[in-house]
């Protein structure tokens, strides 16, 4: 990705947490519309483009584990932040980019991702 690139969706990335809490429909809802709760109960999951980890905190009930990465530094330390307030155990955060995965070949059941550019 170039500098243009990054810096571009590190801006628009700022700007996303205004608009998520009000656009976004609630991680039960998506959940719902992808399937239901038998669809990560009981998976290892990776939330992709994760965010403020709003997503991968609302599957972490039903989940065995999740992980959530994004390449914001900035989200990761809110999704960390949130996760600690939410007393939420089973969820990893990391920064990082899709294109390079710092995890083994199938480490997770299932590959959630929402509002992801």
């Amino acid at each position: 990705m170039s500098n243009v690139a990054k810096d571009s969706v590190g801006d628009l990335g700022r700007h996303v947490p205004a608009l998520s809490s009000a656009l976004r429909p609630r991680p039960q809802d998506e959940l719902r519309e992808w399937g239901g709760s038998p669809l990560v109960r009981g998976k290892r999951v990776l939330d992709l483009g994760c965010g403020d980890g709003r997503l991968a905190l609302g599957v972490a009930p039903l989940a065995i584990r999740v992980e959530g990465i994004d390449p914001d530094p900035e989200a990761i330390a809110g999704a960390k932040r949130n996760a600690r307030k939410a007393g939420v155990r089973n969820v990893r955060f990391a920064a990082g980019a899709a294109q390079h995965l710092p995890y083994p070949d199938a480490a997770f059941d299932l590959v959630i991702l929402s509002w992801t550019l």
